[in-house]
């Protein structure tokens, strides 16, 4: 529905908004990748700009009855100025929609993963990436690890996936235990071997952590499930990728540590708030 909105947007603009549009999302691209000194073998301005309407816009179908229901911002109703697209409410509402230099980075890495597949620290990118449940190891131990966000967000990584978490699980659940030993002990993961869990290891964790000790194999295993199924369910209803979704659990915290929270009497297909979707 966003994308859906965002093309609606994009073709009430008259032809001379539109240009201005295009050119000044080139000259985004060129900017950051000339800040980031990304040499043009490794990537053009016109590559990340490709993606960055892609993403933008999605697969769009032509009509929707989705589309009749949108109402904000409706193109009709946003601010308009004939002379100068540079104040046009709906030129600045898309150019917000980018998401900033931050987002460029995440599009730049999700190219870079699309060529590579996901880098690991100290061994740079793998040539396939793989689909398992040790997807959740990488994602949880990039967190300490350099990637396109900054060096303060990782570590909020976990307490927003945490946060969001919260939301729907019970803190006596064994997801949520599960979930809060992880962030507490990062390194589980990270010395992992091949993507698998250390089940064995983990089951002493959580008997010591959440006495008495009542935890096995299969109850971890267990938990263990639920928490990728939940992750899985997170990007599908929400339409992330697996570097979106690191970044808005970043969000997620950085809006807490400004005083916000996030409402248990939201639907739970709607776990995060809006505001921090945009």
């Amino acid at each position: 529905m966003r994308a859906e909105l965002r093309l609606r947007v994009l073709c009430s603009l008259p032809p001379r908004h539109q240009r201005y549009l295009f050119e000044e999302i080139r000259r985004l691209c060129r900017d950051y990748l000339r800040r980031q000194r990304v040499p043009s073998s490794e990537m053009t301005p016109e590559e990340l700009l490709s993606e960055i309407w892609q993403k933008l816009l999605g697969a769009v179908p032509l009509h929707s009855e989705e589309t009749s229901r949108l109402s904000s911002p409706d193109p009709k109703e946003a601010s308009i100025d004939a002379d100068a697209p540079e104040r046009d409410g709906r030129v600045v509402w898309l150019i917000d929609q980018i998401g900033g230099f931050e987002s460029m980075a995440h599009r730049r890495e999700d190219i870079l993963r699309r060529r590579f597949g996901r880098a690991l620290a100290g061994s740079g990118r793998r040539v396939v990436q793989p689909q398992s449940d040790g997807d959740f190891s990488e994602m949880t131990s990039d967190a300490d690890a350099p990637s396109v966000l900054d060096a303060a967000d990782r570590p909020r990584i976990w307490r927003g996936l945490i946060a969001t978490a919260e939301l729907e699980f019970r803190q006596d659940d064994d997801l949520s235990m599960l979930l809060r030993l992880l962030g507490e002990n990062p390194g589980i993961l990270q010395d992992s071997s091949a993507g698998q869990w250390p089940i064995k290891e983990l089951v002493g964790e959580l008997n010591n952590r959440f006495p008495p000790p009542s935890w096995t194999d299969g109850r971890v295993d267990n938990a263990k499930r639920r928490l990728m199924n939940w992750i899985k369910r997170l990007r599908r209803e929400n339409g992330l990728d697996d570097v979106d979704l690191e970044a808005l659990f970043a969000r997620v915290a950085r809006e807490l540590e400004r005083g916000g929270r996030t409402s248990p009497e939201r639907p739970r297909s709607q776990l995060i708030p809006q505001k921090l979707m945009t």
